[in-house]
């Protein structure tokens, strides 16, 4: 096995790391979730609906069948194939789900997830010789990346985003971030979300996306659709009035993130749920 390619897998999933390849530019819909890390330099990567910068340390998600190619790669990737099956069965485990789970097609940065990764990625190269141990190994692995991926990544299960792993890493943009969880209807400027964490907004602004992958105006519409999500599910309120509690300049702005992020209206998810 090449030092600069491995390659392992079992009836969850599909582990490989690359360094050394040629470029892959055509159009896959594979019948899998796709996680994809950068481990060093950007991967450019494209759907059918928009264009991705995955930077250092971030990941993006496919859905099974979703249309993407890869454009350009610096460096290294890191990329977990897992099966629809086993992803849905840990899933539904944790939450009353009952439509396989649609993550959000968008840039994410998770602390503990880069941890399993370095951890993952040393090992499998100390063990990739022994392969009792290395199913053994896998068989764990892929389980925890379900459950991190199930229990942190935007998806269409998710009723909060959870803000544990701010906490410690940066007190001054958790506050910040909490702040915007509390009003999130509130038509926010950068000046008053800087003001929150009590830095320049130059400062704030590269802080934020270094932590949490995305610029504070595209969490803050992200979690608007989060938050849109219970109600499309749980209410009768029309589309324009959820686009509107929840913050939106207007129905037109909602339906377009949703679509990007999804790939369905909100109004098609509505259905979708409801069967």
């Amino acid at each position: 096995m090449s030092s600069t390619k491995l390659l392992l897998a079992n009836n969850n999933g599909v582990f490989l790391f690359k360094k050394d390849f040629s470029q892959e530019s055509n159009w896959r819909s594979d019948n899998c979730y796709k996680f994809i890390y950068s481990l060093k330099g950007t991967i450019d990567y494209q759907t059918n609906r928009s264009q991705h910068t995955i930077n250092n340390q971030q990941f993006i998600l496919f859905n099974p069948l979703e249309k993407h190619k890869q454009l350009a790669i610096d460096d290294r990737k890191f990329l977990i194939e897992l099966n629809p099956a086993f992803l849905s069965k840990v899933s539904q485990a944790l939450y009353p789900v009952h439509n396989d789970i649609q993550f959000a097609t968008s840039i994410q940065k998770n602390y503990h997830i880069s941890n399993w990764v370095r951890f993952v990625l040393d090992f499998a190269h100390l063990e990739k010789d022994d392969t009792r141990s290395m199913d053994m190994f896998l068989e764990h692995s892929f389980t925890q990346l379900a459950l991190m991926l199930v229990r942190s990544a935007v998806g269409t299960h998710t009723q909060d985003i959870n803000l544990n792993t701010y906490k410690t890493i940066n007190p001054q943009i958790y506050k910040t971030i909490l702040a915007l969880k509390e009003s999130y209807q509130y038509p926010w400027t950068l000046d008053e979300m800087a003001k929150v964490s009590r830095l320049s907004k130059f400062q704030f602004a590269h802080y934020f996306k270094d932590i949490t992958g995305i610029s504070p105006y595209s969490w803050l519409q992200t979690y608007r659709v989060v938050r849109s999500q219970e109600m499309l599910k749980k209410t009768n309120k029309t589309v324009l009035k959820i686009a509107m509690d929840c913050g939106f300049s207007s129905v037109t702005v909602y339906n377009q993130l949703f679509k990007r992020l999804y790939g369905i209206t909100p109004g098609t998810f509505r259905e979708m749920v409801n069967k």
